[in-house]
């Protein structure tokens, strides 16, 4: 068995080792064992790595001491947990049963791993409890049980599903709380929120959240939560806005798809980032009678933003519009310290809102029961999977299998690194 593992002074540096599993300690009460079955990497897992120690990233899967050196030093080496799904293979916890598979956030690894778990709500949720993870964002330490079994490997369709499930479910979740509840259409009975959620204590008005006179503009439209977030926005009624949606992306023939497959109610325009400035953006732009321009930054490229401030800020009609600046991911690259902090002040000078799935679904599991959040959310990504052809028509699963070589995680993190992902591909490991 083998893990991955990543310098945490330098992303770029990283290693694959193997570890024995004959003299595993006894299992620990209320605990599983399990072993990652299915894994997704994304720009995520460099966000994951790049502020993991802000985030308590690190925490969730340690280095153990027992690891060769110098991978054993914690302070210099770190695991960088992934989405996806592993299967119990010892249990001493009844309703989880050996052969249960759990969809959550795994090591980049597929030796057996440890976890303490205390049921929730609903039935079938699950919390890691361990006092090394108690930092974490909520979400990061939520479990579910999946219906499929260890057999799934051997249905095509299945081991797909799982596949899909794996790259998007957690990306997904970002992009429906931001166009459901962060830009709520039905205010009345269904406040917006925070893009932090409330429990960052800001202030975020009605108006804040209205998109009735807005344009929006997606930077990084091909990104995965841009895509998810596009797909719920067009499923809008004309009447909530927005007056219509700008997407910037370096994949205009796939999102262009994308578009005329959903068919919003509100006008569309695709473009490529070299023609953020070009004049019939802004006659575009302008064409819609704005007040308000909501600026989703999704870590696009390069100066995009800077470029798109600017042409608002110099048309003589645009100029007048509020501008609200939400920042959701950061660009496919690896970020030096000194890049993150230019990031941070490059936010504070621009007055960018920063966005937080964990925030958004935590406010929103304290105004409603936990089991009703469940319900409303899972019902709302079944109905994405079955349109997921619709919505990404120019996305492919590309499998890997494993941890080290080219084939296995190691080469997909260094493709990663490199930003030599395409847009349309969604990389997805069997790890078993």
């Amino acid at each position: 068995m083998e893990v991955h593992v990543v310098s945490k002074q330098d992303n770029r540096q990283h290693a694959t080792f193997a570890v024995p599993e004959a003299s595993l300690p006894e299992l620990a009460a209320s605990s599983i064992r399990v072993r990652p079955a299915v894994i997704s990497l994304t720009s995520n897992n460099l966000t994951y790595a790049g502020m993991g120690n802000m985030a308590h990233w690190w925490d969730t899967y340690p280095v153990s001491e027992n690891y060769p050196a110098p991978y054993n030093d914690s302070s210099a080496w770190g695991i960088v947990p992934a989405w996806g799904f592993a299967t119990i293979q010892e249990s001493n916890i009844p309703d989880l049963p050996n052969g249960t598979m759990l969809y959550g956030f795994w090591p980049t690894s597929n030796a057996l791993t440890d976890l303490k778990l205390v049921p929730s709500e609903p039935q079938g949720y699950w919390t890691e409890v361990s006092e090394h993870r108690k930092q974490l964002m909520t979400i990061y330490n939520i479990y579910c049980v999946e219906p499929s079994s260890s057999d799934t490997f051997n249905t095509p369709d299945a081991l797909e599903r799982l596949g899909w499930s794996s790259v998007f479910r957690a990306i997904w979740s970002a992009g429906y709380v931001l166009n459901e509840h962060v830009f709520s259409a039905n205010p009345q009975t269904q406040p917006s929120i925070h893009p932090l959620g409330n429990q960052a204590g800001l202030s975020w008005t009605a108006d804040d959240g209205d998109l009735t006179s807005a344009v929006v503009v997606n930077l990084g439209a091909s990104t995965k939560t841009a895509r998810v977030f596009t797909y719920h926005a067009s499923r809008r009624a004309q009447d909530v806005g927005p007056l219509g949606l700008l997407e910037v992306t370096s994949a205009v023939t796939g999102l262009s798809q994308a578009m005329e497959n959903l068919s919003p109610r509100f006008p569309t325009r695709t473009i490529d980032y070299s023609d953020i400035k070009a004049e019939g953006t802004a006659d575009w732009l302008n064409g819609l009678r704005p007040s308000k321009i909501v600026i989703l930054d999704y870590g696009a490229r390069g100066n995009a933003l800077e470029q798109l401030l600017e042409l608002v800020r110099t048309h003589s009609d645009l100029k007048s519009c509020k501008v609200v600046i939400v920042s959701i991911g950061f660009e496919q690259k690896v970020y030096t310290s000194e890049e993150m902090q230019a990031v941070g002040k490059g936010m504070a000078q621009l007055g960018k809102i920063q966005f937080n799935t964990s925030g958004v679904r935590d406010t929103l599991m304290e105004n409603m029961s936990r089991a009703k959040f469940f319900e409303v959310l899972n019902e709302a990504w079944r109905q994405w999977l079955a349109d997921r052809p619709k919505s990404v028509p120019d996305m492919n699963l590309v499998w890997g299998k494993g941890v080290s070589g080219v084939d296995g995680l190691k080469g997909g993190w260094d493709a990663l690194c490199q930003g030599q992902v395409k847009a349309g591909e969604a990389m997805v490991y069997t790890m078993q």
